[in-house]
């Protein structure tokens, strides 16, 4: 599989944690050249204090979609931990409109972000957008997909059917790790952006860790997720060293 693609599709299943490539998405957004690029390949800057020393979250929701405020404060508690960004991560949550459809294919979340984003990467400072949908996605049971360098989706709807209930997982522990995962492709996780400092990417699932206990791989969903007993996986050594040797702490 290819890894040189014009958009590079990471996402997060119930099922387990895939990766897809997609060849035909197209933006018309401001940015293109610096926030519509490949996951990963801003790998670098969001890690070390080199270019940006500074990280805004740009979290958008859709009506009845906002995340929990642990969710939020669980993400940047994670980020805190491993960026080197010495002027502290922002967080904006702003509302806004519906997706306007009960599915959301590929395409249609880039022209959502295309029309809806605020905050871009400039100055001193890197931004992620960050969007909640009241959609579920194309592929059934996705969580999350992280899509450019600076993007991702978490499909709340389908994350709110399936947690909170008798025999499930809670919705904080089902967004915290859904979103704590897809930064960590993000980041370049695994072997996306970031080289290892020694294999340990799952030769079956390309961009996930080998250790079934790291939060990378490929099943966090169902081995760690949606098992109501289980707390949310950490980063395993490996993915941690990988993350120090490109510039996080």
């Amino acid at each position: 599989m290819k890894r040189i693609l014009p958009i590079l599709l990471i996402a997060a299943l119930f099922a387990g944690c895939r990766k897809d490539t997609v060849s035909n998405v197209t933006t018309t957004g401001p940015n293109s050249t610096v926030d519509k690029q490949s996951v990963g390949k801003s790998a670098n800057q969001l890690l070390s204090a080199g270019t940006f020393t500074t990280l805004t979250l740009e979290i958008q929701y859709s009506p009845g979609m906002k995340p929990q405020d642990q969710s939020v404060t669980n993400l940047v508690n994670f980020l805190s931990i491993y960026l080197n960004k010495p002027g502290g991560v922002n967080v904006v949550q702003t509302q806004v409109s519906s997706f306007g459809a009960p599915v959301a294919p590929l395409q249609d979340v880039v022209n959502f972000e295309d029309k809806n984003r605020n905050i871009y990467t400039g100055g001193n400072t890197i931004s992620v957008w960050l969007y909640f949908a009241d959609a579920d996605y194309s592929i059934q049971d996705v969580a999350g997909v992280s899509f450019w360098n600076t993007s991702m989706v978490v499909f709340e709807k389908t994350i709110q059917g399936k947690t909170g209930g008798i025999g499930q997982a809670s919705r904080v522990k089902v967004e915290s790790g859904t979103l704590m995962h897809e930064m960590g492709h993000l980041l370049g996780l695994v072997n996306t952006g970031t080289t290892m400092v020694k294999p340990h990417e799952d030769a079956s699932h390309i961009a996930h860790c080998s250790n079934s206990s790291c939060l990378m791989y490929y099943a966090i969903q169902t081995s760690g997720l949606m098992n109501m007993n289980n707390s949310i996986p950490g980063l395993d050594v490996d993915c941690v060293n990988d993350l120090r040797g490109n510039g996080g702490k």
